[in-house]
């Protein structure tokens, strides 16, 4: 009920302060919800309400009138709330007006009758404004509140999306795995293969085969023999070191000397080269 009451004088043209009592202080008797009209135009109306959402609560209403008066008197109008069927024909005192909760909104099935009210004293002002700060500290916290458990939700809905995702391609890659284990007659989790430094070592081979190709074709046929001269020496150099890194050691010498020997010819025959007159129309390039 008081859900509807906040719906129904709701900011920004109403102030609803909910159990105002007419001074601050206790002791005395209260209104369970008091809204105040806002707006000038519309005369800055007061109306004092009564909840009762049950027949016996009602009745017992009805035996002390007098309760409400405390506040009743500050009022231009007095409504009491009530479910259907809780205030049966002819049991509405002649001032009130009677609210009655339907489909989720309160209908005024009763006006209020135009009270004459007194001037808010400094008690009446004192309780009002007690009341109002204490319910915007409530409604702050229920702000705070819906706010943490919208952000709560957004954030579990973007970790369960990413555990999915994650599951989503945990099964991929085992799908995966289960093909090339199948295709392949291996075991990917028990490696049979070569060692990671004669990988090395082809990974670097396989490098020098394409490295300086365009080289060897652009150079002409002797300037050709200076590259190829150049490409095999430092092949050798690779496949040294990668020997040398497996552990695997001999005797290098005379193939040392083979290949400074070798590049001796090689030099020599390209001096000789040069020598040698150009086909016609053709320039040799060193």
């Amino acid at each position: 009920m008081r859900a509807l009451l906040r719906k129904r004088f709701a900011p920004p043209e109403w102030a609803l302060m909910e159990e105002l009592a007419p001074r601050t202080g206790g002791g005395t008797g209260y209104a369970d919800a008091v809204a105040m009209n806002l707006w000038q135009s519309r005369g800055h109306v007061v109306y004092g309400m009564e909840i009762k959402v049950s027949r016996s609560d009602w009745l017992r209403e009805l035996k002390k009138p007098a309760k409400a008066e405390s506040v009743f008197r500050y009022c231009d109008g007095w409504y009491v709330v009530v479910l259907p069927g809780v205030i049966q024909d002819g049991e509405l005192p002649a001032t009130w007006g009677m609210l009655e909760a339907h489909g989720g909104r309160l209908i005024e099935k009763v006006k209020a009758h135009k009270l004459d009210p007194l001037p808010p004293d400094r008690l009446f002002v004192a309780s009002l404004m007690r009341r109002g700060w204490e319910q915007i500290d409530r409604v702050a916290e229920a702000k705070q509140r819906q706010a943490i458990a919208e952000a709560s939700e957004k954030i579990q809905e973007r970790i369960n999306s990413e555990v999915q995702r994650r599951a989503r391609r945990f099964e991929e890659l085992q799908a995966a795995v289960k093909k090339w284990e199948d295709a392949t007659g291996l075991r990917f989790d028990v490696y049979a293969g070569p060692s990671i430094k004669v990988i090395r070592l082809a990974q670097q081979l396989e490098e020098m085969r394409y490295r300086n190709v365009n080289d060897l074709v652009d150079s002409g046929p002797f300037g050709f023999l200076g590259a190829l001269a150049d490409n095999l020496q430092k092949a050798s150099q690779i496949v040294r070191g990668a020997l040398s890194e497996c552990g695997v050691a001999g005797d290098t010498t005379s193939e040392s000397e083979a290949i400074s020997r070798a590049d001796e010819d090689v030099g020599s025959a390209l001096s000789n080269a040069r020598m040698l007159p150009c086909p016609q129309g053709r320039r040799a390039r060193e």
